[in-house]
């Protein structure tokens, strides 16, 4: 049974919709902004977009020749979709353009600037040419698509007439040159004239191949369009939003979520602590003796429910506080931890084994010449006279009949590190140091041991041996999975009980209090009312 929905850690992990869907929630200002960049960013280039207008008109291709049309016959095959595509090239052809030039006598136009805005491209289901202009100015626009028609086909019809015309021209040479020899009055100059006369009434005869089916009757508005792009924009944005979302989840490495943590230790989750008010962590102070009864108190009376509860088979009563790196909040946690135990009526023993580093000291202001453990062990003091008493308070408990209520009195005495030794690392493995831990279960209900970090040095292993039980403290967006990783291996060369692990910094998981500050205030306001009738 825990408490605040704590408990063993399930290792199936979350489904993979599951998952996704709380990257892109943890993630969504970066998928809200992205898409609003990009949208402000579409907008705002469509605004200043130069206005552009389409025209368009449509020809008409023909495949009958002429011969086929005279004699009746039809005409070879010719496969409509090349026939199509090469008109197509035809008709963006620099010739056609400098036709359009000529005819638009536009200041400033050239064939390859008109090039530029027009467009040609065969229908699939029809034989027609769609011929698109696209211009700043609507008119302009319509009058440019139609005389491209126009000139195409002029100039289809030039292609169509070329080899009757090629002949013609040879044949009028040799007219010419016959006329002013001896065959001047041949049958032969005269077979020619009627061939040339021939020629001269097919080419009269020729009919285009194109014809313009309908002219350009106005243009359309195409850029800039605003709202189309706004919405493209959306679209873009959320789907660069996500893409980006993933990749910052991909390369950011630190622990969001305290479920995570169990997943890696295979440790059960025994609370989730807040960081401490800035004003309390710049004075040194403690939030279970500034302010016991406020909401930040509240999780670390939470904590010490649930440590009795996975401890009640164990009966561990020696247990040291550990992390993997620094500045996770053991030291913290473990002096309010003791606090918390003390108020609830335990006798509790707080010993600064972090020889490294101790702090435990100045949350209590006790003296930095106060004798310590180390003058304990080096028999410069006894155990009786390195013990400050910092708390004694009647704690108020219920019986277990639930009928009536007994006052207990819980006392909470701190062993500093004291004078630090040379070797930090020999120290811990003295069989004088594990007499004096001996002496202090005697002595006490529970001994909480704050300890250096277990990935930092190897003292917080080798102490693992001589104490009953230990507690993993992690802070949330600060331990990384690589950091996990490492500190699951190092678990399982310690030598005893691992009872979970406590999250700090757990104001930066979401959905943290969201509920819990007014439901707990109103219980702690309904029980200290009770316990005050009780004791009236």
């Amino acid at each position: 049974m825990f408490t605040d929905g704590v408990g063993p850690p399930q290792h199936h992990g979350y489904p993979g919709a599951l998952k996704a869907t709380r990257v892109l929630l943890r993630r969504k200002w970066i998928v809200v902004a992205t898409a609003i960049l990009v949208t402000a960013a579409s907008y705002g280039f469509s605004r200043h977009q130069q206005p552009l207008y389409s025209a368009s008109s449509q020809v008409l291709l023909k495949y009958q020749t002429l011969a086929s049309s005279l004699t009746g016959l039809p005409s070879a095959y010719q496969d409509p979709v090349r026939n199509a595509a090469t008109q197509t090239q035809i008709a963006m052809s620099p010739a056609v353009a400098q036709r359009v030039v000529a005819l638009a006598r536009m200041p400033g136009l050239t064939a390859g600037g008109f090039l530029g805005y027009a467009s040609v491209s065969a229908s699939g289901t029809s034989d027609t040419l769609n011929f698109a202009v696209t211009y700043p100015e609507p008119a302009v626009a319509a009058r440019l698509s139609t005389l491209h028609s126009q000139a195409y086909i002029a100039y289809r019809h030039e292609l169509d007439n070329a080899a009757l015309v090629s002949a013609r021209e040879e044949l009028q040479q040799r007219i010419a040159e016959l006329k002013t020899g001896p065959f001047k009055n041949s049958s032969l100059l005269a077979g020619l004239i009627n061939t040339e006369q021939q020629l001269r009434t097919l080419e009269a005869l020729q009919t285009s191949n194109a014809s313009l089916l309908r002219p350009a009757a106005g243009a359309v508005k195409v850029r800039p369009k605003p709202v189309r792009n706004a919405v493209l924009g959306i679209v873009l944005g959320l789907l660069l939003g996500v893409a980006f979302a993933y990749l910052w989840e991909a390369l950011d490495t630190r622990v969001v979520e305290s479920g995570e943590i169990g997943e890696h230790l295979g440790l059960p989750l025994l609370a989730r602590i807040p960081a401490p008010p800035k004003k309390l962590r710049s004075s040194n102070r403690l939030v279970m003796v500034a302010n016991s009864g406020g909401a930040d108190a509240e999780a670390f009376r939470m904590l010490r429910t649930n440590l009795d509860f996975v401890n009640i088979d164990r009966g561990a009563r020696s247990i040291m506080i550990s992390s993997a790196l620094e500045r996770e909040g053991k030291t913290t946690t473990a002096a309010n931890l003791a606090v918390a135990f003390a108020r609830s009526g335990a006798r509790v023993a707080l010993v600064d084994l972090d020889l490294r580093r101790p702090s435990i000291g100045r949350f209590f202001d006790i003296e930095r010449s106060q004798p310590g453990v180390t003058s304990v062990v080096r028999g410069r003091s006894t155990l009786l006279q390195a013990l400050v008493e910092v708390f004694r308070e009647l704690a108020r408990g219920e019986s277990t009949n639930g009928a009536r209520y007994e006052r207990r009195e819980g006392v909470l005495k701190v062993l500093v590190a004291g004078e630090l030794p040379p070797d930090p690392g020999e120290f811990i493995n003295t069989a004088a140091l594990a007499r004096v831990l001996d002496e202090l279960e005697e002595a006490f209900d529970l001994v909480l041991i704050d300890t250096p970090p277990l990935l930092s040095v190897g003292d917080a292993a080798a102490l693992s041996t001589r104490v009953d039980a230990m507690i993993l403290m992690t802070r949330l967006k600060v331990v990384r999975r690589a950091t996990l990783n490492e500190l699951s291996r190092a678990l399982q060369t310690c030598g005893t009980v691992k009872l979970g692990y406590v999250v700090t910094g757990a104001e930066l998981e979401e959905g943290y209090g969201e509920s819990r500050y007014g439901y707990h205030g109103s219980h702690r306001e309904h029980a200290a009312s009770r316990e005050d009738r009780t004791l009236a």
